[in-house]
């Protein structure tokens, strides 16, 4: 009876072992420390852009495995020296899943959405003419600086009707800053935000405020950049669907926003931002 239970052990543990030898076959095209790297992988690390008729797939499918491979025993490296267990790590790890997420789910959402039709299309491109005929690219003299604790200070800047005396505040301010020129596509700008800042004096600053930054900025020169003819109806239908996509995602985040149990500690609850905090805003 042992020498049965002994040998059924051995067989058991033999079938377990060859069940963890990886081989380097199929779908799989090698094996690092026993973790295996797919063709599916390799395919993803080349990425989906087309590749020239005359190039060797073969040669770059090795080289994206050595990248894969390379990455992998770096990754190895960290873990061994338990960087995977850091508290910055695992808070990174965080953002990066749910940023993947994010764009995953985007993605899924924009396979789901209807095409619009040739008459919306046509529509559209009439309806929009900064984007297409009416396109102008203005050369802007700006500052940027990070938004202040106290969003009213930009309060201070309407008075200010030229770049020079934007600076000269800035300064009084104590705000430190960066300046440089830049260009503001009309194709880039919501109609309403466009209108306010087109409609200023010449020369004179327009401000917005946008993603925790601040822009304070005059335009110094523009020339017209109209898309006609054949590359309309492409642009159109893709920022028609990237509309699309931020109206449904807003409608899902307010009713996950409300559904949603949030609790705040005292001191962190958001304060209703006041007029110079809007996402934009121009003089």
């Amino acid at each position: 009876m042992n020498r049965l239970l002994l040998a059924s052990t051995c067989a058991i543990t033999v079938i377990a072992l060859s069940g963890c030898q990886r081989e380097a076959t199929g779908q799989v095209a090698a094996v690092v420390n026993g973790d295996e790297i797919t063709l599916q992988e390799i395919n993803m690390e080349i990425g989906t852009a087309e590749l020239p008729k005359n190039v060797d797939r073969k040669a770059i499918q090795q080289a994206a495995l050595q990248r894969i491979i390379e990455r992998r025993l770096a990754a190895k490296l960290a873990k061994d020296d338990g960087v995977d267990r850091d508290p910055e790590y695992l808070l990174r790890e965080r953002q990066a899943e749910e940023l993947l997420l994010i764009q995953m789910y985007g993605q899924k959402t924009s396979r789901t959405q209807r095409m619009p039709d040739q008459a919306a299309i046509t529509k559209y491109i009439a309806d929009h003419k900064t984007v297409f005929g009416n396109r102008k690219v203005y050369q802007v003299d700006r500052i940027q600086f990070p938004m202040p604790a106290n969003p009213d200070v930009l309060q201070q800047f309407k008075d200010d009707h030229s770049m020079d005396a934007v600076i000269a505040k800035a300064n009084a301010l104590g705000i430190e800053f960066q300046r440089g020129q830049s260009q503001m596509d009309t194709a880039g700008v919501p109609a309403e935000i466009l209108a306010r800042i087109t409609s200023l004096p010449s020369g004179e600053p327009f401000l917005v405020p946008e993603n925790g930054m601040v822009t304070i900025g005059a335009i110094v020169a523009s020339k017209a950049a109209p898309l006609t003819g054949d590359q309309t109806r492409p642009v159109a239908l893709q920022l028609m669907r990237s509309e699309q996509m931020r109206t449904l995602l807003a409608e899902r985040m307010k009713g996950a926003r409300s559904a949603a149990k949030i609790e705040y500690q005292a001191g962190f609850a958001p304060k209703t931002p006041p007029a110079a905090s809007e996402a934009a805003m121009a003089k």
